[in-house]
């Protein structure tokens, strides 16, 4: 069998049957008749002498050789889906599915600024957003699961583009009956008692950036409170458990814990961390980012300190 003999829809076949092990339920997705699945299933393994499934009267599952090849189908395809994609895309750009991740610290609270201008500016793009942390987002970035992502920059900058949006400067956050040393209103790091402190979970980059900040050493064993998203540190807070770091973006007035948390400016200038988008070097259009993070710093919001 040569390539002009393999057609996509018969990668499509091979792909459906393997989701649904089913013959008929495959059939029904696919909006073909079960014969004609199943005949060209035949003649497909009969052209490249492989057999891909194990069929009896009730139960259809793949062969280990079935496996690995409907993963590289799997892969094949998807590359052939956003080569017409991209073929079909109309002259102006940012048009179409656009994948876009962003960090859990930044998502919720960056996000809402930008949303609304991006709809209005490109009425065509959909605009799909994936949250995660730093090294997954990377990861399906690298893989082209993911057009561009934005995040901290706390990570190696090999092999990406990277665009400066903003500077966010952090605040500490602290229950309301817990004394604070302030000197013309804002507080240094330096009398800052690390006993207390609250962390975001391992892998969160925003927990890098404070322990940096403080000069503190991760493995300490006075670092063990720790909470896995910004909400749940928030009511640690509330509830009178410690004290912790908070990025301007994210600092809310809500009415129920207004009375429990208060908010405090750092005195050190380097008390931010470097918001930035970032997308692979090698990603086919370079100026469909240079619109987005054009867009996206008309749009920044504004900061207190």
């Amino acid at each position: 069998m040569d390539i002009n003999q393999l057609s996509l829809r018969d990668l499509e076949y091979l792909i459906t049957i393997s989701e649904e092990l089913h013959f008929g339920r495959a059939a029904h997705r696919l909006h073909v008749s079960q014969p004609t699945l199943s005949e060209q299933i035949k003649k497909l393994e009969a052209h490249l002498d492989v057999k891909f499934f194990e069929r009896t009267n009730r139960s259809v599952s793949l062969t280990p050789q079935g496996v690995e090849l409907t993963e590289i189908a799997r892969r094949i395809l998807k590359e052939a889906q956003m080569f017409i994609r991209i073929a079909k895309k109309k002259k102006h750009p940012l048009c179409g599915e656009f994948h876009l991740g962003a960090i859990a610290t930044v998502g919720p609270y960056f996000l809402p600024y930008i949303i609304a201008p991006l709809r209005k500016s490109f009425p065509e793009l959909e605009l799909i957003i994936h949250e995660g942390l730093t090294d997954d987002l990377l990861a399906k970035l690298d893989l082209g699961e993911l057009n561009a992502i934005i995040a901290s920059r706390t990570f190696d900058e090999k092999r990406y583009r990277v665009y400066s949006l903003y500077q966010e400067p952090f605040w500490l956050a602290a229950p309301t009956e817990l004394p604070v040393n302030l000197k013309n209103g804002k507080v240094s790091v330096k009398d800052v008692n690390e006993e207390n402190l609250l962390l975001l979970t391992e892998g969160n980059c925003l927990k890098d950036e404070v322990l940096n900040f403080c000069g503190l050493n991760r493995n300490r064993s006075s670092l063990q409170k720790q909470s896995s998203s910004l909400d749940t540190l928030r009511y640690l807070v509330a509830s009178g458990n410690g004290y912790t770091f908070f990025p301007e973006l994210a600092i809310n007035d809500d009415k129920k814990l207004k009375s429990l948390i208060k908010y405090y400016p750092f005195a050190e200038k380097s008390a931010y961390r470097e918001i930035v988008l970032v997308t692979r070097e090698q990603y086919p259009k370079p100026e469909e980012i240079r619109l987005l993070f054009s867009k996206l710093k008309e749009n920044l919001p504004t900061f207190k300190s």
